[in-house]
């Protein structure tokens, strides 16, 4: 049987895109609690809870709840999940750019960077990921 460098033996997923997934599952969680207390906790000055003030901790929280199912489908494997994370990060990847180029911004041309690499990473475990459940 011939065994390539993106392969894993088990048939699982690779370490790295565990870590990847970690790590995203955490940030993922930072940014729905965030916007949960900011739901909760309102900054002094916004008590009146208008409409208007809901908007950005709504936006975090669910923006943070769709992370963490994310992250649980790189750390299973799944397909959807590889695919809308190339599609995020090299969308982030070409936003560092274009911000980093016409700003002149060196943490979003690094940014950039990192994004790229994340994105380049997944996309050579690509074999890893099925389109089936487990």
């Amino acid at each position: 049987m011939e065994h390539t460098g993106t392969d894993t033996p088990s048939g699982g997923t690779a370490l790295g895109v565990k870590t990847l997934a970690g790590d995203t599952g955490l940030c993922a969680f930072a940014v729905a609690g965030f916007g949960m207390f900011s739901i909760v906790e309102p900054e002094p000055r916004l008590v009146s809870r208008t409409l208007l003030s809901l908007v950005a901790p709504a936006l975090l929280l669910g923006f943070g709840l769709g992370m963490l199912v994310l992250a649980a489908g790189l750390w299973s494997g799944l397909y959807w999940a590889w695919s809308w994370t190339i599609l995020l990060y090299t969308g982030s990847t070409f936003g560092g750019l274009a911000a980093g180029i016409t700003a002149g911004d060196l943490s979003a041309l690094g940014s950039a960077a990192v994004s790229g690499l994340i994105a380049a990473y997944l996309y050579r475990h690509r074999n890893e990921f099925k389109t089936t459940t487990r």
